[in-house]
């Protein structure tokens, strides 16, 4: 008798979770906040019931519609019947208007972001999302702060957008840039010079140097850029290269992810002598040269927002150390915006002056970058100057030229590099067993390494017979 009772409530268990699902469809949801009104149209309604009167009040005058009231915040369940037997569950939530006017205010500020969806879930509001931008994220993550009503559910499928840097660090004519129409910001600090150029590739034919304008974000008079001048500027920077006119001092091509931050560094470490408080002497070492990094964040309509710090170290004549070489710095740190394509200039970090004072300390004329300046008459003439392109394109991971640049670099490695030896490759032709014979240290077979004229050099090992342990 205990089994069959014991198998039959089983079975019923298992009836109940199986019908649970169907209950919790049929019971419909109706979301109010305290003093609202809702008319519920219902035929032929024969009895009404409550959970919690507290909630909510239900009332009906006639037989066709059930009017509720809400009275305070809570959740709350009501059943209602007709005249043939028939009823209908329904699960009423009620919040408080204050939560109900923040959820409304909340859902609003997130509709002017795109691909974010907002879904109100009790007194949460679920946000949900994908491919949202560095920006949007942020706004989203603010949200989620000053609102502890938010849950940030937002993620990013598939790889981040990747910033090609392209930078070109040149000598050329102080006037150059002035005649092909760049013009320096007049409020620079220092002599710290930036100005912005823009693309072909923008959307137009070339025009004459003058015809349009553009604002930078760190700039307090518009620096003036044009539209065409990359091309301008490439084609004249190749000529005046080709005539001596400019050099070329490095040429880095760096590839950082939206929001990261990609370094360069020419130069080295100076040593210095200092005594701790024990009068114990060490050396520390203190970076030199010039040093470029650059944070970019990609924006909405492809604008690139980076922020770019240059450093210059250089001798300062003025101080003498008993430890070392007195170096004098020159930083600067700016944000701009500009297009995928379009090029900014920085100028104006090396004075004659500077240069002067690195002849002072041996070594310090075989810096990269520097010691071409450190021996060009022209610069020491006060001819030319020092300037920076940067060049931010935005690619994407099937982007054909970036496509093609890793192919030409895969070929490149495995045309220098031979293939390494692949394991479980069996020793001799044809053998499906192997066997293992302990040989003593004066009969293990020789190593012998390739001669040093031969194309590299690699390890051979001797063939050995397993069996015999003979060598050949």
């Amino acid at each position: 008798m205990n089994k069959k009772l014991h198998v039959t409530f089983i079975y019923l268990s298992a009836l109940w979770l199986f019908l649970m699902p169907f209950y919790a469809m049929a019971q419909q949801q109706i979301n109010l906040t305290v003093g609202q009104i809702h008319v519920l149209p219902v035929e032929q309604i024969a009895r009404v019931a409550v959970g919690d009167g507290d909630v909510i009040n239900a009332v009906t005058d006639d037989d066709k519609e059930v009017v509720i009231f809400a009275r305070a915040a809570g959740d709350t369940s009501m059943q209602i019947w007709d005249v043939d037997g028939n009823s209908k569950s329904y699960q009423i939530r009620v919040s408080s208007a204050v939560q109900h006017r923040i959820q409304h205010d909340i859902r609003n500020m997130l509709n002017r972001i795109d691909n974010v969806k907002a879904t109100v879930v009790g007194e949460k509001v679920i946000v949900e999302g994908d491919k949202l931008s560095d920006a949007d994220r942020e706004r989203v993550q603010l949200l989620a702060k000053h609102y502890p009503q938010v849950v940030d559910m937002t993620s990013q499928v598939g790889w981040d957008q990747m910033v090609l840097l392209d930078v070109q660090i040149l000598e050329i004519p102080r006037n150059f840039l002035q005649e092909i129409g760049v013009s320096w910001n007049s409020s620079s600090v220092g002599g710290f010079n930036a100005g912005v150029v823009w693309d072909s590739t923008a959307g137009g034919l070339l025009t004459r140097p003058g015809e349009q304008a553009l604002e930078a974000a760190f700039a307090q008079h518009n620096p003036l850029g044009y539209f065409g001048i990359n091309a301008l500027l490439s084609s004249n920077l190749k000529a005046m290269t080709n005539e001596g006119k400019a050099v070329m001092l490095a040429q880095p091509q760096l590839m950082a992810r939206s929001g990261a931050t990609a370094e360069f560094l020419a130069g080295g470490e100076v040593p210095y002598a200092i005594s701790d408080g024990n009068g114990n002497t060490q050396t520390v070492f203190k970076p030199y040269g010039v040093s470029l990094q650059i944070t970019p964040r990609i924006e909405k309509n492809g604008i690139v927002r980076s922020s770019i710090n240059v450093e210059v170290s250089s001798i300062d004549g003025s101080m003498v150390l008993q430890g070392g070489p007195a170096l004098k710095i020159r930083r600067t740190n700016t944000e701009f915006n500009v297009k995928s394509g379009q090029t900014l200039v920085l100028s104006g970090f090396i004075s004659r002056d500077q240069m002067q004072n690195m002849d002072k300390v041996p070594g310090m004329g075989d810096v990269p970058i520097l010691s071409a300046l450190f021996r060009s008459k022209k610069f020491q003439n006060n001819e030319t100057e020092l300037a920076i392109f940067v060049r931010p394109v935005v690619v994407s991971s099937d982007n054909e030229d970036m496509q093609k640049r890793v192919m030409r670099s895969q070929a490149i490695v495995d045309s220098t590099f031979e293939q390494a030896p692949l394991l479980n490759v069996p020793i001799n032709d044809g053998a499906t067993e192997l066997g293992f014979r302990v040989f003593d240290a004066q009969n293990i077979p020789p190593f012998r390494v390739a001669k040093s004229g031969s194309k590299s050099k690699k390890l051979i090992l001797r063939s050995i017979n397993v069996g015999t342990g003979d060598a050949s």
